[in-house]
């Protein structure tokens, strides 16, 4: 695949360059004033990113009043929250943008709620909206996604100029060659991380029962169900959710939530996912690491991940809750090898 240009949202150094092993040997800076070669920078009271797609900060001084945020004079009205919200995610991270509209714009958006309608809920002020924008970019990205796909063939916008269209990506039961994503919860690696009883557990991962429940031998249809697909599908989503937050940031001032933690949690579960297809699925291994357009769509996820990882770090205490102990899990070698095996076959 081409190197990535500076304003895709991407890391500008292609799949196959060496030394691009992001989240292997590579340490976070804790001051973020400087990422070299990446296209990101942060210098004095804001930072930006080149080109059309990537993250800009624009018209925020750090005492910018919070009716006024992000700045450029942007005034809030709840009755205007998605004008709002796209003219802000303009300013901050035009790609989140472009997946808001593209969401909207889709063919699921006739049959179903507005994506931004459904998932902004809290429409109070302006910082609540902004809050909420890692939700919504998500949301919407699964309806552009999604509302693009056709047939066997699953489609993933990755960045700017950027698509991915891959086939026999769901599992055999729903015509694909993968197979149900809950079967990584019966690994060896699971109980490093159970998933919580409760949602009032901690110390566990809360993920796990909305994403890998259910069992593909019963009867009934459940989320857990779904293949290689769906899950490449959510991490995607993840990342464009830390990618919001971070153009947000000021937002979370005063609170914590869990941005890191959902995407190193899902690239968790891809690394084991790989794991687990290539010693007993070998169709589904077959299909994942033969198919130049899976190897790809895979490694644009990872690296862009590690990105916004990188680029989060200096606000880890606002973004992450469990994130410094996923981080250790997704770094196991044994896991990190698999996607080390398939740069290897992209990158011979």
């Amino acid at each position: 695949m081409p190197g990535v240009r500076a304003g895709s949202a991407l890391p500008v150094r292609g799949l196959c360059v060496t030394g691009n092993t992001w989240g292997r040997g590579r340490r976070e800076r804790g001051d973020g004033r400087r990422q070299r070669g990446d296209g990101w920078r942060q210098r004095g009271d804001g930072w930006r990113r080149a080109g059309a797609g990537g993250l800009r900060w624009r018209g925020v001084g750090r005492a910018a009043p919070h009716h006024h945020e992000p700045g450029g004079g942007l005034a809030y009205s709840a009755a205007a929250a998605q004008s709002y919200l796209l003219s802000a995610l303009e300013l901050r991270y035009p790609f989140g943008k472009s997946v808001v509209e593209g969401g909207l714009a889709n063919p699921l958006s006739p049959s179903q709620s507005s994506c931004v309608r459904a998932f902004l809920r809290d429409t109070s002020t302006a910082t609540a909206v902004l809050r909420q924008a890692s939700t919504v970019v998500h949301e919407c990205g699964h309806f552009w996604d999604l509302g693009t796909s056709q047939g066997g063939r699953s489609n993933y916008v990755l960045a700017p100029g950027l698509t991915r269209a891959c086939s026999r990506g769901d599992t055999t039961a729903r015509g694909g060659a993968t197979f149900a994503r809950s079967l990584i919860k019966a690994d060896a690696f699971g109980p490093m991380r159970a998933p919580c009883v409760t949602m009032s557990s901690s110390g566990c991962d809360f993920y796990a029962a909305v994403y890998l429940d259910g069992s593909p031998t019963n009867a009934t249809f459940e989320s857990g169900d779904q293949g290689f697909n769906s899950l490449l599908e959510e991490a995607n989503q993840y990342v464009n959710s830390l990618a919001s937050a971070l153009a947000f940031r000021d937002s979370f001032q005063n609170t914590r939530v869990s941005e890191r933690d959902g995407i190193l949690t899902f690239l968790w579960y891809l690394e084991r996912y790989l794991l687990l297809a290539r010693t007993t699925y070998p169709e589904a291994y077959a299909t994942l690491s033969q198919d130049p357009c899976w190897r790809e769509a895979i490694l644009s996820v990872w690296d862009r991940a590690w990105f916004y990882l990188q680029a989060t770090a200096p606000f880890a205490s606002n973004l992450g809750i469990s994130d410094a102990r996923l981080r250790t899990l997704v770094e196991t070698p044994t896991l990190l090898a698999e996607v080390d095996a398939l740069r290897a076959l992209q990158c011979p």
